[in-house]
């Protein structure tokens, strides 16, 4: 799918609902971390550290470069998509509705003159929306996980 100047933003907005509606229904907000790294330092950070633990990079969705392909502008800002098939098969053996959740996702934005932002909702949190102890249980594992690939890109 290409965007052009002037083209409708419609199936992006559809994707981006879709893809964010489980956020919505979390009790809790996302976690934002500050980073003390560059933009282009933290992405590459936290890509590494995904990958060094076996998982595989999905997508990574550039906010900026969809925005400036319909003549607006933006700050950097990228969406990590990554997942790890025998997770998700876990995952998906304990609740199969909870694969909306699937890739797990974090967000890098570089805000106010340069500061770093990464953003990324616990999984637990996301998982209580299923009422399903062995799913929070799961979502706590995966948690960790994602505390750490964040911590390697803010340090």
């Amino acid at each position: 799918m290409s965007f052009k100047r002037g083209k409708s933003l419609e199936p992006l907005i559809v994707a981006i609902t879709f893809t964010s509606a489980s956020f919505a229904a979390s009790n809790m907000g996302p976690t934002v971390v500050d980073s003390s790294q560059t933009f282009e330092q933290t992405v590459d950070s936290i890509k590494s550290a995904i990958k060094s633990k076996g998982l595989a990079i999905v997508y990574e969705a550039n906010h900026k470069n969809m925005i400036e392909m319909v003549g607006g502008k933006a700050t950097p800002s990228v969406l990590i998509g990554f997942a790890k098939p025998q997770l998700g098969e876990k995952l998906l053996s304990i609740e199969p509705l909870a694969g909306i959740e699937m890739p797990m996702r974090i967000a890098v934005r570089e805000v106010d003159g340069g500061k770093v932002k990464v953003i990324y909702y616990l999984p637990s949190a996301l998982f209580k929306n299923y009422d399903n102890p062995k799913l929070e249980k799961l979502g706590q594992k995966m948690d960790k996980m994602i505390e750490m690939f964040v911590k390697a890109g803010t340090k």
